[in-house]
């Protein structure tokens, strides 16, 4: 069974959109746009901005806190489930969430359906947070674009130098026919059977001259 997406009355499935986008990204997660964090010593904040992960695009509207007083090892995360089903008015795949390990940071989920990415980590010590590392990466899309429009220059540029040496002969020998202009020069021995006249004349320090080549010095 053969499914189109990017045609007439087909439907652009968000699972085929999301894999061009994590593609065109080169599977890079984080920040687009805002997201910035702030704590007070029983809460820590990402406010309002866009991020993207496994490319999928979410927007934080106002502000997503997380209140924790007890002692632990937390970190503050997005989580993607595609196990769990989205209505038109509620996105049940995707929320931010702390996670709490007792006695030391507990580790992320990262599987097709359950993926999920930090924005920070933190202890809470005597019911106070302390030690916050912030753990956000950045996406900056007007660098990607700068980097395909720099490395399409150079690649061009290679081609024009390599097509200008191929037209004036400088780094080919003919296989089949064709004339050489100027010396040949040639470090080692030329080794085969010759077929065939040799003429014009053998000069230089060559120790001798066989079969058919005429006017030999």
């Amino acid at each position: 069974m053969l499914k189109g997406h990017v045609f007439n009355l087909q439907t652009f499935t968000s699972e085929c959109f999301a894999l061009f986008i994590d593609t065109f990204l080169n599977k890079n997660n984080g920040i687009v746009q805002g997201c910035t964090l702030s704590n007070t010593n029983t809460s820590i904040t990402i406010g309002a901005g866009f991020f993207v992960v496994k490319g999928r695009f979410l927007q934080i509207i106002s502000g997503e806190t997380a209140e924790v007083t007890e002692n632990g090892f937390y970190k503050l995360i997005y989580e993607m489930d595609l196990t769990k089903t989205n209505t038109t008015t509620e996105l049940n795949q995707a929320c931010i969430k702390v996670l709490k390990g007792t006695n030391n940071y507990p580790e992320l989920m990262q599987t097709d359906n359950i993926y999920q990415y930090e924005f920070a980590r933190f202890k809470v010590e005597n019911n106070m947070i302390n030690n916050l590392v912030d753990k956000r990466t950045y996406i900056n899309i007007q660098s990607i674009y700068d980097s395909i429009e720099n490395k399409s220059s150079t690649l061009i540029e290679e081609i024009q130098t390599a097509l200008a040496s191929v037209l004036d002969g400088s780094i080919y020998l003919l296989k089949s026919g064709g004339k050489i202009d100027g010396n040949l020069e040639v470090t080692g021995k030329i080794i085969g059977d010759i077929t065939g006249d040799i003429t014009g004349n053998c000069s230089g320090s060559s120790s001798c001259c066989t079969r058919k080549c005429r006017k030999c010095n």
